[in-house]
């Protein structure tokens, strides 16, 4: 639905934005050449966007539940999380359908988060756990994603996660 025609429509404009700097950067006068970057780079976005939001990235799942999970994440949560697994394919992606338990009481512990699911059935946020590389790593992840317009929260423990959200 609106979700897929969001994300289609914004690949197709960061394809038109990557045709229009390689025009102005490169100083192409040609239209052959202009006509060229202003109908390619936008379908070459959208065909790897659609790639990357249908095809699971290859990792490990934490478990062969999570491995189902991988359609109920929303098309923009997929296609952030292909992107990033570019970068390291040691990343698993866990616990993007857990809702926290109602009945808890008081001392006993909790699901590390509530995932809200979204009017159509998809899940808007995810921990991913990722492999420990170092501050300036784990910096530049965070920002990746919050440059992707996503929240991206650490959560230290037994193995390092971001948490993920729309």
């Amino acid at each position: 639905g609106a979700d897929w025609l969001a994300v289609g429509v914004g690949l197709l404009v960061g394809g038109g934005v990557l045709a229009l700097i390689c025009i102005v950067g490169l100083g192409w006068r040609s239209l052959c050449k202009m006509g060229f970057a202003i109908s390619a780079a936008p379908l070459l976005f959208l065909g790897l966007g659609y790639y990357g939001i249908a095809h699971s990235p290859g990792w490990n799942p934490k478990t062969s539940e999570h491995a189902v999970e991988w359609t109920v994440l929303h098309p923009t949560l997929r296609l952030a999380l292909w992107l990033v697994s570019l970068e390291d394919r040691r990343m698993v992606i866990g616990d993007s359908a857990r809702v926290a338990d109602a009945d808890v009481g008081p001392g006993q512990r909790t699901m590390p988060f509530q995932n809200d699911m979204h009017g159509d059935g998809y899940a808007l946020s995810v921990d991913l756990h990722v492999p420990r590389g170092g501050e300036t790593r784990k910096w530049v992840r965070q920002g990746l994603f919050l440059l992707m317009g996503l929240a991206a929260e650490w959560k230290s423990g037994e193995t390092d996660r971001i948490h993920l959200a729309l």
